[in-house]
């Protein structure tokens, strides 16, 4: 059999261990993962130079935007941003214009979507009340996600009792509901144009603690399966611990800027570091450093949130997230501050799992080909103006990282380059969750 591509001279991330080995892809698929001497023939060769090769990295919380909000960003333009962070795939959040609250809408999206790829894309859905999950999920989302301070087009999940009756439905359907955790009693509504303090202390730290408390107390009673976002407080993560060691099925995500970034930031960047939940002070940002490092927190997500300059200066909350991720997660590993392997398995086989992402997450024969090449010593400085998002801006912009993303393959072809994308087509695809229930 003669593969279409051998990867050589790698490092591969195989069954937990780094081994100096070789990769072959037939197609979409792997057929060889062994010594370069071994592999078989193939119609060309990557020598990757002794560089890392990971399984795809896989996303399970980013904004895409497009339809009316492609202004800020498209399906292309986020996920040419995607693979050049290392992503291969893609959870895609709900709140967008119009908001993917309806089966109606779930298959507008599928629809949408299809072609416009580089990486592989499911996204999530919020219901309107806890009786149409089957519907949404029987047109094709892949989970169910909530924002306990806001409603998106009507619904609100705001109580313990609330959460309680959804979470009792996605139990019943075998899916994972994942929660935005600020109590809307404990936050401010003040509008636009707030600056990065005033929005900071309207999203109290106690708002995501005492969200959290209500959700897990809500997926206790109910039996259910949680998902925790972005969590950015030590507290917040102390109550999902304690919940994990009682038997609760509760996981939970950290993102770049809450590992990385403390609100000492503001005084550089000002409102183009707002993002909710607000940027912490030190010992919050060490506390998800620490749960990271020992596997507390099972995900680190990007929350990838572009939006224009002009909405920055009416301080929107987020910022783009895919292409720092990785130079920012692997230069805390190069620091001493995180292990390798807790961030690949935070950004592979976990994500992979809980989301029931059955062909993604793992290096083996037979597997999807989507993988992702990672240089260790590549030192630059994050420069927002190279960004392949059109969000151009970032509270990350120069800062000098010792990491950076070499290569990303979609389904055994190379999509990104050293810099550049690299795929005359568009090889990603719309996930379905349908398939995988």
């Amino acid at each position: 059999m003669e593969a279409s591509v051998n990867i050589t001279n790698a490092k591969v991330w195989h069954r937990g261990e780094i081994l100096e080995a070789g990769i072959s892809i037939a197609d979409d698929r792997i057929v060889e993962v062994g010594k370069d001497s071994s592999l078989p023939r193939a119609e060309r060769e990557l020598d990757v130079g002794g560089r890392l090769v990971f399984p795809g990295l896989i996303d399970v919380h980013c904004h895409l935007r497009d339809f009316e909000l492609s202004y800020k960003e498209d399906f292309s333009s986020g996920t040419a941003s995607a693979v050049a962070g290392g992503f291969t795939t893609l959870l895609d959040m709900p709140n967008t214009k119009p908001p993917t609250t309806t089966p109606e809408s779930v298959r507008a999206k599928i629809r949408s979507m299809r072609g416009k790829l580089f990486c592989d894309v499911g996204f999530y859905a919020t219901p309107k009340a806890p009786e149409q999950v089957g519907g949404l999920l029987d047109s094709g989302c892949m989970a169910i996600k909530i924002y306990m301070a806001r409603s998106l087009d009507g619904e609100t999940y705001s109580t313990e009792e609330e959460i309680y009756k959804l979470l009792r439905e996605t139990s019943s359907q075998g899916v994972v509901l994942s929660v935005h955790a600020e109590d809307p009693k404990m936050i401010g509504m003040l509008g636009e144009n707030l600056s990065p303090y005033l929005h900071a202390r309207f999203h109290p730290i106690k708002a995501e603690e005492r969200a959290i408390e209500m959700a897990l107390s809500a997926t206790k009673r109910a039996h259910g399966r949680l998902h925790v976002c972005h969590v950015s407080t030590l507290e917040g993560v102390s109550k999902i611990i304690r919940a994990k060691r009682d038997g609760i099925d509760v996981t939970c995500e950290a993102t770049p800027h809450h590992a990385a970034l403390t609100k000492d930031v503001f005084g550089r960047f000002g409102k183009m570091a707002v993002v909710e939940p607000p940027l912490r002070s030190k010992r919050h940002v060490e506390a998800v450093l620490k749960s990271i490092s020992n596997g507390d927190v099972d995900i680190l997500a990007t929350d990838h949130a572009p939006h224009t300059l002009e909405e920055k200066e009416r301080a929107y909350p987020g910022f783009p997230g895919f292409e720092i991720a990785v130079p920012v997660f692997f230069t805390l590993v190069r620091e001493g501050l995180l292990p390798l392997d807790r961030v690949i398995d935070a950004l592979t086989i976990r994500p992979a799992r809980r989301f029931s992402l059955y062909n993604a997450g793992i290096i083996d024969v037979g597997r999807m080909a989507n993988l992702t090449v990672i240089d260790l010593k590549r030192e630059k400085r994050i420069d927002q103006n190279r960004f392949f998002s059109k969000a151009k801006y970032s509270p990350f912009n120069g800062m000098l990282v010792k990491a950076g993303v070499y290569a990303t393959f979609v389904r055994g072809r190379e999509v990104f380059l050293d810099g550049e994308i690299v795929s005359p087509t568009k090889l990603g695809k719309v996930i379905h969750g349908h398939i995988h229930r």
